[in-house]
């Protein structure tokens, strides 16, 4: 009977790469609503009614449960059919018949003995010797190639284990790129939006000159919410004050205060639909 990942497995995997997901939640209420839905998809095929970041959050990791599973099933298929073909075949009839043969053979030998020496006592023997011999390598070459053949079976059942297992560090390669390019809303007020790659790489630039990243994100949602504007590109905007903000540290002004020009955001600003991210 064929295996079912929702109902035979007793486990599921869940990614390092999804910290980031879980982190980019709001709230801790929001974390054990995922966690929740997640067990009950990888246990009963359920599909609970989520939305906002958690549905996003939970599409991603249902496609990769879904997919280790449709894996452990095909895995499972294999295996079975791989017992159903394992276990030494029974002798054939040429094996039957040498075991009948070598008992006649034998019998005879020991008749031969019981005759008078010189009444065909040398071309008795040799006969019987021969047979048994010729009988005795049939069946050792039967064993042996029944072995060949088994030895190969595992060869090709070695070589499509290994094909899956390229196939599924792929596919989580796959994810965890996927996972760099989730977006992820910042800022007092929730609306500077910045992928976990923006963000980190923003982050370390600030931490190498001495800057504060959040001081930036705080800076420009609060202007944001006060004007009633939507950003499109806040990666660029905040890219170009630590630019500045850095040239102007490296020119040995300690006591010049770091600057949050606004005036020209207009070129980088727009209304900006965030319903795509939802």
């Amino acid at each position: 009977m064929a295996k079912n990942f929702h109902t035979d497995n007793k486990a599921f995997m869940l990614y390092k790469d999804w910290e980031d997901i879980f982190q980019a939640l709001d709230s801790s209420e929001e974390i054990g609503e995922l966690v929740m839905a997640l067990f009950a998809y990888a246990k009963r095929g359920e599909t609970p009614k989520l939305s906002g970041g958690t549905k996003i959050a939970f599409l991603m990791m249902r496609a990769a449960i879904e997919r280790d599973g449709i894996a452990w099933e095909e895995m499972c298929a294999q295996r079975s059919e791989c017992g159903k073909k394992g276990g030494r075949p029974k002798k054939s009839d040429e094996s039957g018949n040498t075991d009948e043969k070598a008992e006649q053979t034998a019998a005879s030998a020991d008749n031969a003995e019981e005759k008078p020496q010189g009444i065909n006592d040398t071309a008795e023997k040799p006969k019987a010797f021969s047979q048994t011999k010729r009988f005795s390598e049939k069946a050792k070459k039967a064993d042996k190639d029944i072995d060949i053949d088994k030895d190969k079976d595992t060869d090709k059942d070695t070589d499509k284990d290994k094909d899956k297992d390229k196939a599924i560090d792929k596919e989580k390669k796959k994810d965890a790129g996927t996972a760099k390019t989730v977006v992820r809303s910042f800022g007092t007020h929730k609306n500077i939006m910045l992928t976990s790659e923006q963000y980190n790489e923003l982050e370390s630039r600030c931490r190498s000159v001495g800057l504060s990243l959040e001081s930036y994100i705080s800076k420009l949602s609060q202007w944001l919410f006060t004007k009633d504007r939507h950003c499109t590109d806040p990666y660029r905007i905040i890219s170009g004050w630590l630019d500045n903000d850095s040239k102007r540290k490296t020119e040995a002004k300690p006591k010049e205060r770091q600057g949050c020009d606004l005036s020209w955001y207009d070129d980088f600003a727009m209304n900006f639909d965030l319903s795509k991210f939802f």
